[in-house]
């Protein structure tokens, strides 16, 4: 039996994602001098934010992008790029092995997730808000199988991969709710300060 050994390089979208997503705000800015309405500059902030969070959290819980590897392989090894956002090496190692420090992690993943879906949004309803988490963590996590058994990522085989599911979604279910009871307490406290 022929035993076929090969190595991977992962690669880090962060880097590449990050550049596009400036390049696209160069020209966001760029055409908003020819705009007859202007765009809130809060509002743009949080697109800005939201596009590299989801750019950061797919490199996360995917842990890299590599070509498609050979089906031939006995057993494969990955090495990663060295840059400086080897910071996301790390977090997705911490949140794929089995800890409750990995299950803490699983939730603050996702939470910001939840907060800009009101914010950029503005759902109204909260199932609709819970069922647009629930699609999004299952797709990625969906997403996250299918690419490993085409060899485009790390093949997670793990039996705590829908354990993470359910608290990936807790984690973007507590960043609606968190959004909904500030919304609540700074309309409470206005409120207030007008009665006196």
């Amino acid at each position: 039996m022929l035993i076929v050994h090969s190595t991977y390089v992962l690669y880090n979208i962060v880097p590449l994602g990050f550049l596009i997503l400036l390049v696209y705000i160069f020209i966001n800015v760029f055409l908003d001098y020819f705009r007859k309405v202007k765009k809130s500059n809060k509002k743009r902030v949080i697109l800005y934010s939201f596009i590299f969070y989801l750019i950061s959290l797919i490199q996360i819980k995917f842990g890299g992008f590599t070509l498609p590897q050979n089906p031939a392989d006995n057993s494969s090894s990955f090495i990663s790029t060295n840059d400086w956002f080897g910071i996301f090496d790390t977090m997705h190692f911490n949140i794929s092995i089995w800890s409750y420090s990995a299950l803490f992690y699983n939730v603050i993943l996702f939470v910001p997730f939840g907060i800009s879906l009101l914010l950029l949004f503005n759902l109204k309803s909260n199932k609709k808000a819970i069922s647009i988490v629930i699609l999004s963590c299952s797709g990625i996590y969906f997403a996250g199988l299918l690419f490993g058994e085409t060899g485009v990522v790390m093949r997670n085989n793990g039996n705590t991969d829908i354990i993470y599911l359910l608290f990936n979604i807790l984690g973007g279910i507590l960043g609606i709710f968190l959004v909904k009871y500030a919304v609540s307490f700074i309309r409470s406290y206005k409120l207030n300060l007008q009665v006196k």
